[in-house]
């Protein structure tokens, strides 16, 4: 059963007098149980809480971000623009499910868990915001699957023609062995945002599990809006804007495109 509490009166003005609040998410017991067990392991690891005060607070998210560019980055140079329409979906998902976590958050009303929790080690600066869902398994989920809805073979398809050794390349559909490790490194370093979460303090398990979930969700529902992706990707091709989908064609694409008797026999 959800326990409520009100919060003491507020000394700042503009802050409102009472406060209705529920302690703990359900599963009410686990969530406690393994908060508890994590914040005790923390206290026994303490040659790893500046590493984990870092990574929980700002270094994990960015570390997240350049593996997600790093993707696109590997879809821009081997020319799979829609590649780079799912990510862009992907990112869009995840910054959308960030907004919907405020609403998500206070709806729960879920207290930190050092407030219901005093004695806790905290190994963030504390906050008054609400605990559940996590917004930085928002991030970590949304990220993650994003990149992993690319792995497919046919959003990795080239749009040039194929000739001679290029040829046998361009028939590789496949995402490249770089982008699936990329994957894995996000996937790793996701879980282990959420995990860190926990481990500083901040979250109990169930706010990073239902943080990650939810991004998880979003981003899905947006790449549904593949098809349209897919036919904005058409259009801007051939505009300047393509540079920013992939890079140009070499040089012996672009004579093969050139129509026969354009360019005369050097010999």
């Amino acid at each position: 059963m959800v326990h409520l509490t009100a919060t003491a009166p507020s000394h700042t003005p503009m802050q409102p007098t009472v406060l209705t609040s529920v302690r703990v998410m359900p599963p009410k017991g686990l969530n406690t149980q393994y908060y508890l067990d994590l914040n005790h392991f923390s206290r026994e690891t303490a040659w790893a809480h500046g590493f984990m005060h870092d990574y929980a607070l700002w270094l994990g998210p960015v570390l997240l971000t350049v593996v997600f560019v790093a993707v696109y980055a590997v879809a821009w140079w081997r020319r799979a623009p829609r590649v780079a329409a799912v990510l862009f979906l992907g990112g869009v998902g995840t910054i959308v499910a960030l907004g919907l976590n405020q609403l998500v958050g206070h709806a729960a009303k879920e207290l930190r868990p050092y407030a219901t929790h005093p004695h806790v080690l905290v190994l963030v600066p504390k906050t008054t915001d609400y605990s559940f869902p996590s917004d930085h398994s928002i991030v970590a989920g949304g990220l993650t699957l994003a990149v992993l809805l690319v792995l497919g073979g046919e959003v990795w398809r080239r749009r040039e023609p194929a000739l001679g050794a290029l040829e046998a390349l361009a028939g590789r559909w496949r995402s490249p062995g770089v982008a699936r490790a990329l994957a894995v490194a996000n996937v790793v370093l996701g879980l282990f945002l959420c995990f860190g979460r926990v481990y500083v303090g901040a979250h109990y398990p169930g706010d990073v599990v239902a943080g990650y979930l939810l991004s998880a969700m979003v981003v899905v529902l947006f790449t549904l809006l593949r098809p349209f992706a897919y036919r904005a990707v058409d259009l801007l091709e051939p505009t300047p804007a393509g540079i920013l989908l992939r890079r140009p064609l070499p040089a012996l694409a672009a004579a093969h495109d050139a129509p026969v008797g354009s360019t005369a026999d050097p010999r």
